[in-house]
């Protein structure tokens, strides 16, 4: 999403690089570059113009730092002040639950922003930290909406609640229903309109009050830009919000809702929306996302997705497999399903620092398509040839291309490919396999540390 933002933004500071001393001048160049950076991002012209006189004002005259060049010690100022803007003191917040169950998450927003996936998502994420979620579809003027929200939270096997009459009385049932079959966090998926109106405030200011609601949260389409930030103050006015949800953030959008909302709405953005998955929900944190933005990754993100998302006692025994110095394609076909549990080739690398140049590589469908492709060539061998590679031989390799529709051609780079992280390993691991080396469980990222 903030791709062209790190590179207008990475161009302008790397200008610095060579400098003794930041002076006037040199800073004011780079934040010229950054600050356009920002408006083209559609950022909020009040929230760029702030952003760039407090770098200003740390960044003026100061003397760089011994360990750092010039263009690091900028880099570091404004990552600092992305943190700030995006609310440093409210890093990582994720769920609040009440003190007495149950707790109620009321969702709110314009139609099409995403609230009823982003329930089962909160529903699932509940879950995922020990709590019995429910959801309740309150958007009553879409039947299709009721139905969505039952079909989702059916497949991930939440409590779902609805009904007829007046919201306000189905909420109450709902969550004392809810309640008695020990539900501890009730979502409400409350209705949305295509624009701002003031008999949808009206309606939800009677549902907050009748729900009791622990919390409000704003649901806002990350693509929208500007209007977003307009969205979140009317909402924030008319029935108080306690946090913001920023949907499609795997979007290509520029990204100046999420640098805006904060300022815009003095209320923290909680969680953001990666995929249409039910697990494609992350806790928001300032400091992660002003890394992305910076182009220096995020890798703690990555390393809790790989510790929910990798089957740990599989790690163990792949590792076992490979300090015996052997890669079999079983240990491949295991490999590549747990990095797609992970998302896209290009979510998982945008993730890396420094990896702007391997991005642009794994982008778009291709990549993914090329990881399908060779699983398809891998699923069409037999287990004796998994399990012994060597065995492949050329009317071997025809039906193999045969059975995945693919050519001779692309078995042979998947039998070279797996011979050349054989080699690799068994160089890892000084070439005596099974005998100390480094620990490859932990270097290949396949067993959490």
């Amino acid at each position: 999403m903030f791709e062209t933002l790190t590179e207008r933004v990475s161009a302008a500071l790397k200008k610095l690089s060579g400098r003794g001393v930041l002076r006037p001048e040199d800073v004011e160049a780079a934040l010229r570059e950054v600050r356009l950076a920002l408006l083209e991002a559609d950022v909020n012209f009040r929230v760029v113009k702030e952003f760039s006189e407090k770098v200003r004002e740390r960044a003026v005259g100061a003397e760089v730092l011994k360990s750092l060049s010039p263009a690091q010690q900028v880099v570091k100022i404004v990552h600092e002040e992305l943190v700030r803007l995006l609310g440093a003191d409210e890093a990582g917040t994720g769920l609040r639950y009440a003190t007495t169950p149950p707790t109620v998450i009321m969702l709110v927003g314009l139609q099409g922003s995403g609230k009823t996936t982003t329930a089962v998502k909160l529903a699932r994420l509940a879950r995922e930290e020990g709590r019995h979620p429910a959801v309740v579809a309150l958007d009553l003027r879409r039947p299709a909406a009721v139905e969505q929200l039952r079909l989702l939270a059916e497949r991930e096997g939440v409590p779902f609640f609805s009904g007829q009459g007046p919201v306000e009385e189905i909420a109450r049932r709902a969550i004392a229903d809810a309640g008695g079959a020990g539900a501890e966090v009730v979502i409400l998926d409350t209705a949305g309109r295509l624009q701002v109106d003031q008999e949808l405030m009206a309606e939800l200011v009677r549902l907050k009050q009748a729900a009791g609601a622990t919390e409000t949260l704003l649901v806002a389409d990350a693509m929208t830009g500007q209007e977003a930030v307009n969205v979140g103050t009317a909402f924030d006015q008319a029935i108080g919000i306690d946090g913001v949800i920023l949907t499609k953030l795997d979007g290509d959008a520029r990204g100046g809702a999420a640098l805006s909302l904060r300022v815009a709405t003095g209320r923290p953005v909680r969680f953001a929306g990666v995929g249409e998955k039910a697990g494609d929900l992350e806790v928001f944190h300032p400091d992660r996302m002003a890394s992305r933005i910076l182009g220096m990754g995020d890798v703690l993100t990555l390393i809790e997705k790989a510790q929910a998302s990798i089957d740990e006692d599989t790690a163990v025994q792949l590792e076992k497999n490979v300090r015996a110095g052997r890669v079999t394609f079983d240990d491949l076909l295991v490999q590549m399903r747990q990095l797609r549990q992970l998302g896209s080739l290009e979510s998982v690398v945008a993730m890396l620092p420094g990896a702007g140049q391997l991005k642009q590589q794994v982008q778009g469908p291709e990549a993914d398509k090329e990881v399908r492709k060779m699983e398809s060539i891998i699923l069409s061998m037999t287990r004796s040839e998994r399990a012994h590679p060597e065995r492949i031989d050329g009317s071997r390799r025809r039906r193999i291309a045969k059975g995945s529709g693919t050519q001779v051609a692309d078995v042979n780079r998947v039998l070279k490919s797996r011979e050349q992280m054989e080699q690799l390993l068994k160089q890892l691991s000084g070439g005596r396999p099974g005998r100390g080396g480094p620990d490859l469980g932990r270097l290949m990222g396949m067993r959490p540390r």
